[in-house]
């Protein structure tokens, strides 16, 4: 169970949209598909429940934010393949287990083992965006960069060697090391090359060229805080203005202190947020006292902060397909 400021309040359009998401839900519903399909009979019965179960799993991802499209596929055809009759447990069972592998699911204990040398000093706090992909990880780590228990995650993730490489392990994929050569770090992002280091191991695990494709927020924000944080996501397309405006408030207090906060939207003329998508920002801080959000902007987030009246944020992001996804560390 995630836990979250609004879950000690009376249910709301906002709370109920954050429920059941995150990596516990995901995992828990792909391990009771998997083990209804290991103990499959063929009575109606059976393939009833595993129907059930498979559309469980799909909605978890859903709820997640997708991004996960063959696991979305695997439990699609299952419950397909139950209707037509060419459903077979074995097959199933198998689909699942390799498209889980690169999609942040049964990844293990991290314990980092790097080498190298440690990175003085702060991480993600000044990387500036270099490709339009770049702005999810360069948001994601600035608002890890706002929490202690985030700060101290990134501190574990990277090193540098004497030769300016770097080396990069992420508590979601603790079996790989991976190694950013010092002149490949700039496209990841300029001003901060351990932080740039850890975007483009992001990269390298999900197969992405970063002057190419952009990275899933949700995906990303798992990748980071592995074990040691919960991932909810917001959908602005299901939630009012007034839902949003009452997620944001409840989560005030806890920005920046055990809550990372990214949210969606378009750059302005000026750099600004603006209503729409294919961009992501950082919240710094909420302050519910003058009902104000302030937030930075990855393609220049090392020369300025911004903030939004929540009231305006919400009436515009309300509708739109640009959510807000958090990490609540543990």
């Amino acid at each position: 169970m995630m836990i979250f400021l609004c879950a000690l309040a009376a249910p709301s359009e906002a709370d109920d949209a954050v429920s059941q998401t995150g990596l516990q839900a995901i995992e828990g519903s792909y391990h009771r598909l998997i083990s209804a399909l290991e103990s499959a009979r063929s009575d109606a019965a059976a393939r009833q429940t595993i129907a059930k179960m498979a559309q469980d799993f799909r909605d978890a991802l859903k709820r997640d934010g997708g991004a996960r499209p063959s696991l979305e596929g695997d439990a699609t055809n299952i419950i397909k393949s139950l209707s037509d009759g060419t459903f077979s447990a074995e097959r199933s069972v198998q689909a699942l287990r390799r498209d889980a592998k690169g999609s942040v699911i049964d990844f293990g204990s991290w314990r980092p083992a790097l080498g190298g040398t440690a990175i003085p000093g702060d991480i993600g706090t000044h990387l500036n965006q270099t490709h339009e992909g770049d702005c999810v990880g360069v948001s994601v780590l600035k608002a890890f960069s706002t929490t202690r228990a985030g700060a101290e995650l990134l501190h574990g993730m990277v090193t540098r060697d004497n030769d300016g490489n770097h080396n990069v392990s992420l508590p979601g994929d603790p079996s790989t090391l991976y190694r950013l050569a010092a002149g490949d770090l700039d496209q990841y992002g300029t001003g901060e090359p351990a932080a740039a280091a850890v975007v483009g191991a992001l990269y390298r695990y999900f197969h992405l060229d970063p002057k190419h494709a952009s990275l899933p927020t949700n995906k990303v924000m798992e990748l980071l805080a592995g074990r040691f944080g919960d991932h909810a996501r917001l959908a602005d397309a299901e939630t009012s203005p007034a839902g949003l405006t009452d997620f944001l408030m409840k989560h005030a207090n806890r920005v920046g202190v055990d809550v990372a906060m990214v949210f969606g939207g378009k750059p302005g003329p000026k750099g600004e947020w603006s209503k729409g998508d294919g961009h992501a920002f950082a919240v710094l801080h909420i302050n519910a006292a003058t009902g104000t959000l302030t937030y930075t902007n990855p393609w220049d987030q090392a020369r300025q902060t911004r903030t939004i009246a929540i009231a305006d944020l919400a009436r515009q992001a309300a509708g739109t397909s640009a959510d807000f996804e958090t990490i609540t560390f543990r």
